[in-house]
C-alpha cells in the first residue's frame, strides 16, 4: 500500500503580512513544497488589508470584506495555522519562542512579516491614552467600543490625530465621515511635527489635501511635538495643549519590540537588515519583507505598496533556497503610486510629481482593492491538496524511496526512542504520591494506589487533529477527556496517552511530539492531573486517545438518571462546535469564530462540577459527541421522563446559524439524528433548531437537572465561574419517549 511521502523540513512564517499571504498562495498553486511543512504564525486570525481601511472607517466597506481570513487560506493551502504571539526568535539554534510558554517551535527556514508600529510609543501617556494606527485589527475594535460608550452631552465630540502624513490625512477624512453626522457637533484636528503635511509627496498633494481638509472644516497644526498625553489632552513642547475625548496615534512606522529579540542584525532604526535576496545579514534561512525590513542600500518608506511587491520575490527565494538553486534580488520602484482617500468615494492620486483627484481615482483604487482581496479569498480559489498529502513523487532513489513506499506497521510503528526519551524528559508532569511508579521510570507500566473509601472511575476518548496548532489540540484533547470524570462527579487523577503522527524526518516528529506533548502537560498540570505514560505510533494523521482515571467517593457520583419531573434543564456552555469545525474544513469559517471554539473547549468542566456537587444536583452528563438530543435523551431514558426544550434559549457559538444556514454539517449529525428519531417521538422545526440539537460537541458542557427553586442561584454561580452562557434551556416532563422544542 501506498503512503503519504515524509516532510523533510519545516518552512516557519511568522506573521500574517501583505508579503507572506502571497507566499502561502503562490507556493500553493505552483505545488512549490511537496516534502516541505509550512507553518505560519499570527497573534490574530484574520488581518485587515491596510489599503481599504480608511474606507471601512469611512462607512465605506463593511469590517469583513477588509478581512483576510488567515484560517481559511491555510486551510486551503494545506498549511499548520497557529493563533500566538511571538515572544523571541533565535537563529544560532533555529527556533521560535512564544509569549504563552508553550514549548519553541523549530524551523529549517524561517520568514518575518510582522509589520512595523506607530512611532513614539514611549511618549508619557500615549499608551494609556491614544489608539495606535496598528496594528489595524485593534484599531477598530477600539473605534467600535468608543462608538459604543460614548454619550453625547451637546458638546463637541473632540478628535486628535498625531501625524500628518498620508495615513494621519487619511484618518482625519475617514473620522470626519464616520462621526460628523453621528455624534455632531465634531471638532477634528491633525497634529504633525514637521513644518508641512505629507512629507514625501509633492506639493501638489499636498495642496489638494489641504483644500479637501478645509473644505470639511479639519484643523491641521503643524511643527508642533507631543510631549505627553493624560485625560485631559494632548500636550506639546512649545505650544498650548489640545483638549481631546479622542486621540488617533498615526505617526510613522517604528521597529516592533519583537526585534529586539532575535538576534537578527538591525539597521539604526531596529529593523532587520536585509539583503537584496530578503535574506537577513546574518542568516541565510531567514528572510523577511515589509515593513519590519530596511535595505542596506536604501531604506523604503513604511508601506504597504512595497510589501505587496516584495511577495512573489519571497516566495520565489524562499522556494530556490530550499531547493538550493540561485537567489534573485528585489529591485524596488523608484516611486510608488498612492491613492488617498477622502473619506467619500473620491480619492487623490499621487507619484513623483504627477497628482490627480476625482471620483475616478477612488473607482480605481477600488478595482485594485478588490481585485487584491479576491486574490485570497478561499472560495474563489482553485481546490488544493494539502501539500504533505501526496504519493511519493518518484523522484526518491535508494533507500529514500523504500523507507518513503514502505514504513513497518506492529511495535516498528512506534516513534523512535530517541525522540521519545528526549521529549518526554523536557516535560513538567503534575506528581503524586500515590503514584508508585509513573512516566519517568523506566518500567513497562504504571502503579497507582487507590485510597481507601474511594472508587476508581475509568475513561478514555481521542480524536484526529483538528488544528494545526499541535500544543493547543494537545490542551483540547485533555480538557476533553477530563470532561467525562467531571459528569460523573469525579476528581481526575491520572492519565496515559496514546499518540499518533505521521511519518517525517525524526527532527520534525520530535518538533510535532513536543508541541503535542507540551499541550497536554500544560493542562494536566493545570487540572492537577499526573501524567503516568502511553504509546506512541506512526498513522496518516495526528491523533490523540486520552485513557483518564479518576476518583470518587460512593456518596458523591454524578449519574445520567435522576430527572424529576419540573426540573430546569441547564447547560453550562455553548454548542456549535460541530458545524463551526466542519465549516472551518469546508473554509467556511470566519477565524473570530474559531477563535471563540477553542477558547470554549479549553473550559474545563471542573469548575461546573463543583458548583453541581455543592448544591447538590444529582443528574449530570456531558454533551460531546451525539449531540444536545443525543445526550439528553439518555439522561431522559434512564430518568423514565421526558422534555420541553425552547430552542431560542439555547446558547450557541457565534457564527453557528450562519455555518447551519450554509448547509453546512457536521459528518456525524445526520448518524445522531437517525439514531434519536427512531428511538424518540421527536417535535423540532428543520432548519437551526434541527441542527443543532444533533450537532456533535467537542469538549461541549456539563447538562444537568435542577430543581426549578435552584435554577438561578446554579446559573449565577456557574456565570460567576467564567461560564458566561450558562441558561435554563428547558423543562423536564413526565410525558415518555417524548421530546419537543420550541
Amino acid at each position: 500500500m501506498n503512503q503519504a511521502s515524509p516532510y523533510k523540513k519545516d518552512l516557519v512564517l511568522v506573521g500574517g503580512g501583505h508579503a507572506h499571504v502571497q507566499v502561502i498562495r503562490m507556493l500553493t498553486m505552483k505545488k512549490a513544497l511537496r516534502d516541505v511543512r509550512v507553518t505560519l504564525i499570527s497573534d490574530e486570525s484574520s488581518v485587515c488589508y491596510s489599503g481599504m481601511l480608511p474606507g471601512c472607517l469611512a462607512g465605506l466597506y463593511r469590517p469583513d470584506e477588509m478581512e483576510m481570513e488567515l484560517r481559511p487560506l491555510c486551510a486551503w493551502a494545506g498549511i499548520r495555522f497557529i493563533r500566538a504571539r511571538v515572544d523571541a526568535i533565535d537563529p544560532v539554534i533555529q527556533q521560535v519562542f512564544f509569549e504563552d510558554g508553550r514549548p519553541p517551535l523549530a524551523y529549517d527556514a524561517l520568514s518575518v512579516n510582522i509589520g512595523s508600529i506607530p512611532r513614539g510609543l514611549d511618549t508619557p501617556g500615549v499608551r494609556e491614552n491614544a489608539v495606535p494606527t496598528r496594528p489595524l485589527g485593534r484599531l477598530l475594535r477600539r473605534v467600535h467600543q468608543f462608538e459604543k460608550n460614548y454619550r453625547a452631552d451637546g458638546q463637541p465630540l473632540r478628535i486628535v490625530i498625531a501625524g500628518g502624513g498620508a495615513a494621519g490625512a487619511e484618518l482625519a477624512f475617514a473620522m470626519h465621515s464616520r462621526w460628523g453626522v453621528r455624534f455632531a457637533p465634531v471638532e477634528i484636528t491633525l497634529v504633525e511635527s514637521q513644518s508641512t503635511l505629507l512629507t514625501g509627496h509633492n506639493p501638489r498633494v499636498a495642496r489638494t489635501i489641504m483644500r479637501y481638509l478645509e473644505e470639511k472644516g479639519i484643523t491641521c497644526l503643524t511643527g508642533l511635538r507631543v510631549s505627553a498625553v493624560d485625560e485631559d489632552g494632548v500636550h506639546f513642547e512649545d505650544h498650548s495643549s489640545l483638549p481631546c475625548d479622542f486621540l488617533l496615534w498615526a505617526t510613522g512606522g517604528a521597529s516592533p519590540d519583537l526585534l529586539k529579540r532575535t538576534n537578527l542584525e538591525t539597521s539604526g532604526n531596529g529593523f532587520i537588515r536585509v539583503r537584496p535576496t530578503l535574506q537577513a545579514m546574518d542568516y541565510d534561512n531567514v528572510f523577511a519583507a515589509g515593513d519590519c525590513i530596511e535595505f542596506e542600500s536604501r531604506p523604503l518608506p513604511k508601506s504597504g505598496v512595497y510589501a505587496v511587491r516584495e511577495g512573489p520575490i519571497l516566495a520565489r527565494n524562499i522556494h530556490a533556497w530550499l531547493e538550493q538553486r540561485p537567489l534573485v534580488p528585489f529591485r524596488p520602484q523608484a516611486s510608488a503610486l498612492a491613492l488617498l482617500m477622502t473619506g467619500t468615494r473620491n480619492a487623490v492620486a499621487s507619484r513623483r510629481h504627477i497628482s490627480f483627484h476625482g471620483a475616478w481615482v477612488w473607482r480605481l483604487k477600488n478595482w485594485i482593492d478588490q481585485r487584491w482581496m479576491r486574490k485570497f479569498d478561499p472560495s474563489l480559489l482553485p481546490p488544493m491538496e494539502p501539500a504533505g498529502d501526496s504519493l511519493p513523487s518518484g523522484k526518491e532513489t535508494g533507500r529514500d524511496a523504500d523507507e518513503a513506499a514502505m514504513r513497518c506497521a506492529g511495535c516498528g510503528a512506534k516513534v523512535g526512542s530517541t525522540v521519545l526519551t528526549g521529549v518526554l524528559d523536557e516535560l513538567e508532569v503534575f506528581d503524586r504520591e500515590d503514584v508508585r511508579i509513573g512516566l519517568h521510570d523506566a518500567d513497562d507500566a504504571a502503579l497507582l494506589e487507590i485510597p481507601p473509601g474511594r472508587s476508581l472511575v475509568q475513561t478514555v476518548d481521542g480524536f484526529r487533529a483538528f488544528t494545526g496548532d499541535l500544543h493547543l489540540f494537545g490542551r483540547i484533547a485533555l480538557v476533553h477527556a477530563a470532561s467525562d470524570l467531571y459528569a460523573m462527579g469525579a476528581e481526575p487523577h491520572s492519565a496515559l496517552v496514546t499518540v499518533t503522527l505521521p511519518y517525517a524526518e525524526k527532527h520534525l516528529v520530535a518538533n510535532d511530539l513536543r508541541q503535542l506533548m507540551g499541550g497536554i502537560a500544560e493542562e494536566a498540570r493545570r487540572l492537577r492531573i499526573t501524567l503516568l505514560g502511553g504509546h506512541t505510533s506512526e498513522g496518516s494523521e495526528t491523533a490523540v486517545s486520552v485513557t483518564m482515571n479518576g476518583l470518587a467517593g460512593s456518596d458523591s457520583v454524578f449519574r445520567k438518571g435522576g430527572l424529576r419531573p419540573g426540573d430546569g434543564i441547564i447547560l453550562a456552555k455553548p454548542v456549535g462546535t460541530g458545524v463551526i469545525l466542519a465549516a472551518d474544513m469546508h473554509l467556511k469559517a470566519k477565524g473570530t469564530w474559531i477563535d471563540e471554539v477553542f477558547e470554549g473547549m479549553l473550559k474545563s468542566n471542573g469548575e461546573a462540577a463543583s458548583i453541581l456537587k455543592q448544591v447538590g444536583i444529582p443528574a449530570v452528563t456531558d454533551v460531546t459527541g451525539f449531540g444536545l438530543a443525543g445526550h439528553l435523551a439518555e439522561m431522559l431514558e434512564a430518568s423514565g421522563t421526558s422534555a420541553e426544550l425552547e430552542i431560542d434559549r439555547i446558547p450557541r457559538y457565534a457564527g453557528t446559524e450562519e455555518c447551519i444556514a450554509a448547509g453546512v454539517e457536521s459528518t456525524l449529525a445526520p448518524s445522531n439524528r437517525e439514531h434519536l428519531q427512531k428511538r424518540w417521538k421527536v417535535e423540532a422545526e428543520t432548519g437551526v433548531a434541527d441542527a443543532i440539537l444533533y450537532d456533535p460537541q467537542t469538549s461541549g458542557g456539563l447538562l444537568a437537572g435542577v430543581p426549578s427553586s435552584r435554577e438561578e442561584e446554579v446559573i449565577a454561580k456557574l456565570r460567576d465561574a467564567g461560564y458566561e452562557q450558562a441558561a435554563c434551556i428547558g423543562r423536564v416532563n413526565d410525558r415518555k419517549r417524548h421530546l419537543s422544542f420550541l
